[in-house]
């Protein structure tokens, strides 16, 4: 299992003309409290642009590219005379047409970004799901995302006060600042990371009504649970807590980079499995080891950062949503999936204590929530 990480808002995201997202490494992320805002300059600006306007530019780019691999005519011979009296006039053309030729493949890997984005760009603006009424938020946040929509959420870390030590997260609804979701507390004396969820923003007990279930963790690996009961303090299995997910860091021994894992109940006809552990080895780290209930769970992995040799930093792939670096950014995808534009949640830094977060089937909320708060607590 995985060592732990100190929460901090240390920076190792940011975002280049490409639309990738440079992570840092992680074993020069440095633990400190303030906030790293890297200063934009020209090859960040593309963080500025709205997509059309990126569009516009590489298209600009594909017109210079053009005229650097047109001659005239009329001045051809002057450049065939310049060129040296070494080399004859089949020598210069077979030059010409090789830079011609290295040109154009520029162009054409960069014509293939530009598809790239604007399909996942498309894609996303036609699931965006903002929903005007909420009937029962409890059943809102619990149930998995429907797979023609994308949840667009906003996380607010709360420093102030008593919440200086023991964090508190509240989670909105992006766009609408004013849309509060749930929130998330960590219980002070608690031997391991413990947090309570509620549809309150100030009530965290297990046993009020408000209460959506609570996040337990340690040694890297963290559980998301119902409202339920602890096995110990009951009699009858139907009062034992529900394991809703399971998030688990390990170091990579080949990558040096953490590895993430989230393991959820498979989803049957609009019904999830039920798991309820009796013990720390049961539940769906149990049916993750057994093949018996392979089929009853689904497996996610966090994508693998690419790393760049020039910037010394590993990179990612994320929308405008992610516009700050930060070590807590990740996106999660399924790992039988070929698609690499698809995920099926990205979590990432947009502002100083605010965090973007994406959420898509077969997640529910209150388990999009759940991942993103492991990201505060893993440790390296």
């Amino acid at each position: 299992m995985l060592s732990q990480q100190k929460e901090n808002d240390d920076e190792i995201l940011s975002e280049n003309n490409d639309g990738n997202v440079e992570i840092v490494n992680f074993d020069q992320f440095e633990e400190r409290d303030e906030d790293i805002i890297i200063p934009l300059d020209n090859n960040f600006q593309s963080i500025q642009y709205t997509f059309g306007e990126q569009n516009q530019v590489l298209k600009e780019e594909k017109n210079v590219f053009q005229e650097i691999v047109q001659f005239k005519k009329e001045d051809e011979q002057d450049n065939i005379a310049n060129f040296g009296s070494m080399h004859c006039e089949e020598d210069f053309q077979s030059w010409k047409d090789e830079n011609k030729q290295i040109n154009e493949v520029e162009q054409v890997q960069q014509m293939n970004q530009i598809e790239a984005m604007t399909q996942r760009q498309e894609k996303q603006a036609q699931i965006i799901y903002q929903p005007d009424y909420i009937i029962d938020m409890k059943e809102f946040l619990q149930k998995p995302i429907d797979q023609q929509h994308l949840i667009q959420l906003t996380i607010v870390k709360d420093k102030n006060g008593i919440n200086k030590f023991h964090h508190k997260y509240l989670l909105y609804l992006s766009g609408q600042p004013n849309r509060f979701l749930c929130s998330a507390k960590r219980q002070a004396f608690s031997q391991q990371i413990h947090y309570v969820l509620s549809i309150l923003q100030d009530k965290f007990d297990r046993k009020h009504k408000s209460c959506l279930g609570k996040i337990k963790g340690s040694g890297g690996t963290f559980k998301l649970y119902d409202t339920g009961d602890n096995p110990k303090d009951v009699k009858f299995l139907d009062k034992v807590r529900k394991e809703l997910c399971l998030i688990n860091f390990q170091n990579s021994k080949q990558t040096g980079q953490i590895r993430q894992s989230v393991i959820i109940p498979k989803i049957k006809d609009g019904q999830a499995y039920e798991f309820k552990p009796l013990n720390d080895t049961d539940g769906l780290l149990k049916a993750y080891y057994s093949l018996e209930y392979k089929d009853q769970i689904m497996h996610f992995m966090n994508k693998i950062p690419i790393y760049n040799k020039e910037k010394n930093k590993y990179q990612l792939q994320f929308n405008d949503r992610v516009t700050m670096s930060s070590a807590k950014n990740c996106i999660i995808h399924d790992i039988n999936c070929t698609d690499k534009n698809t995920f099926v949640l990205q979590f990432g830094k947009c502002a100083k204590k605010t965090y973007s977060v994406d959420i898509c089937y077969p997640l529910s909320i209150l388990q999009g929530f759940a991942i993103s708060i492991s990201q505060f607590e893993k440790k390296d």
